[in-house]
C-alpha cells in the first residue's frame, strides 16, 4: 500500500518537473526569437534576451525537456551572435543602433 503511494508521488513529481521544464524552454524560445526580431527592427542591441533564453534552455534540459531545451539553447546562442553582429553593423540592411546621425 505504501509502496504504491510512493510510486504515485514520484510520478507526480516527475510530471511537474517536466511541465516546469517545458514552460522554461518555451519562454527561452520566445526570448531567443524576440531577440532576432528586435535586432532586425533595430530597436535594441541588448544581448540579455538571448542569454536568458540560453539559461532557461539549460534549466529546462535538466528538468527533463531534452529536445525543447536543446532547441532553446541553440536559438538563444544564435540570437546572441545575431544581435552582436547587428550591433556592429555586420548584417547588411540593419543599421547599428546609435551610429546614425540626423
Amino acid at each position: 500500500m505504501q509502496k504504491e503511494g510512493t510510486v504515485q508521488r514520484d510520478r507526480q513529481e516527475g510530471a511537474l518537473k517536466l511541465l516546469l521544464g517545458r514552460i522554461c524552454c518555451v519562454i527561452g524560445l520566445l526570448l531567443g526569437a524576440g531577440g532576432f526580431v528586435v535586432a532586425i527592427l533595430g530597436a535594441s542591441v541588448n544581448l540579455s534576451a538571448g542569454a536568458v533564453g540560453i539559461a532557461l534552455g539549460v534549466l529546462g534540459y535538466f528538468l527533463g525537456a531534452r529536445r525543447l531545451g536543446a532547441a532553446s539553447v541553440v536559438l538563444g546562442t544564435a540570437a546572441v551572435f545575431f544581435m552582436a553582429a547587428a550591433s556592429t553593423g555586420l548584417i547588411p540592411g540593419i543599421e547599428p543602433l546609435g551610429h546614425g546621425y540626423d
